[in-house]
């Protein structure tokens, strides 16, 4: 059951939604549907995606289910990445509350929040895996110096030209986080790194 739609981003549609499980548990999901341009493409994307069920790592929010589905609406297939709804806000709500209010995050939170994430950039990385869409709305704050990574993107999904140009065209602060490189869809972990260093700037100041 769809309990809402989150703000679209140029990968895909974000829904809330509710799951009974055989129990009758009730637990809530987000799922992110991108629409693929064919069966190739959702098949290639899938495949990548496959990789990110085997991580397990405290500040990792990986996806829990994969799977497609056939939109009659649009008459195209949707690649559905299902993940758990944590209730928790994202970085860049909080570095938005701090901006508002004046105020600076503390120095011993950003030291948490680069520990945290260097932790979990070392981990995926040893496992040739790259996240390519590091920024703060991709960043869930867990506790008051915890943090976690979401929102993964495999290279098939972030080397779509076609998106990719809607992504730049809609939102000026996209190339605020993504390396120069990544502009001619070359994706390492020096990418990551560099968006990670553009976030803790954005948590520094403010």
């Amino acid at each position: 059951q769809v309990l809402e739609q989150l703000q679209p981003g140029a990968l895909g549609t974000v829904l809330v939604t509710k799951l009974k499980t055989e129990e009758s548990v009730e637990k809530k999901c987000i799922i992110k549907q991108v629409e693929c341009i064919d069966t190739w493409q959702a098949n290639k994307a899938l495949e990548e995606a496959m990789d990110l069920l085997k991580l397990h790592h405290s500040n990792i929010c990986i996806y829990e289910e994969l799977f497609m589905t056939w939109d009659n609406e649009m008459s195209s297939i949707l690649l559905c990445l299902v993940m758990h709804h944590s209730g928790h806000r994202d970085l860049s709500s909080l570095i938005k509350e701090k901006r508002q209010k004046s105020e600076k995050i503390a120095n011993k939170v950003i030291l948490k929040f680069l520990g945290q994430m260097v932790d979990a950039l070392f981990y995926i990385h040893r496992q040739n895996i790259f996240h390519r869409n590091i920024k703060p709305s991709n960043i869930l704050v867990t506790g008051e110096a915890s943090f976690m990574l979401s929102d993964f993107s495999t290279e098939t999904l972030m080397t779509d030209e076609m998106k990719w140009k809607i992504r730049v065209e809609e939102s000026r602060y996209f190339k605020s986080w993504m390396a120069p490189e990544t502009l001619v869809f070359s994706f390492t972990e020096k990418c990551d790194i560099w968006s990670l260093g553009c976030v803790l700037l954005d948590m520094a100041t403010c």
